[in-house]
């Protein structure tokens, strides 16, 4: 059995917000079905992908991550519009956006970013991007239906969510998708571990 788990730090999208998520991937699942469709229940923001992590040191690594993010209060986000990275002609990830609430997910990040580097952990090279994930591609190629669909979505208000915690996850790749599941979880602005 291996001694490592694969790992990242997130925060999971409440039952309401999930409803109206699951609506918006259903009206592009139904221009594509050949994706990869997040599970809405595993709806969740990534604020830093860990990779396969020693068992031994996910204990260290999470205390560390909580002490930098002490003081950080709850905060309501705005899930407004979805897009598509790198862009609409060849999607490779459907997704939606986070409109207020996105300078308290970043400030989030950016500490939890710091807590992980002190453990040894590369910094990501791309800035982070507020936005959660509905699907992706098995295999990129140009999809007017979808493209059309995430344009026509492009503004949709897809209402807010409450953001009370921060979860450290473990994820195993089957064949039917990743399977989440929470190993800790920090209430934030409590300062302690659940």
């Amino acid at each position: 059995m291996s001694d490592t788990i694969r790992s990242f730090i997130a925060v999971k999208m409440p039952p309401g917000a999930v409803d109206r998520l699951r609506q918006a991937q259903d009206r592009l699942r139904a221009a594509e079905a050949g994706w990869k469709w997040v599970d809405p229940d595993a709806f969740h923001i990534t604020l830093k992908f860990l990779g396969n992590v020693e068992q031994s040191r996910l204990s260290a690594l999470w205390e560390s991550v909580c002490k930098a993010a002490a003081g950080s209060p709850p905060f309501t986000m705005a899930l407004r519009g979805l897009g598509a990275f790198p862009n609409l002609d060849v999607p490779r990830v459907a997704w939606v956006g986070i409109d207020e609430g996105a300078a308290a997910l970043v400030g989030l990040a950016a500490k939890v970013e710091q807590a992980c580097e002190l453990h040894g952990f590369e910094p990501e090279r791309r800035p982070f991007r507020a936005h959660l994930t509905l699907g992706r591609a098995r295999r990129p190629a140009p999809n007017p239906g979808l493209a059309a669909a995430i344009e026509e979505l492009a503004d949709a208000d897809l209402g807010e969510a409450g953001v009370d915690r921060m979860l450290l996850m473990k994820s195993q790749l089957t064949p039917r998708g990743a399977h989440y599941d929470v190993l800790e979880e920090y209430l934030l602005d409590h300062g302690d571990t659940a």
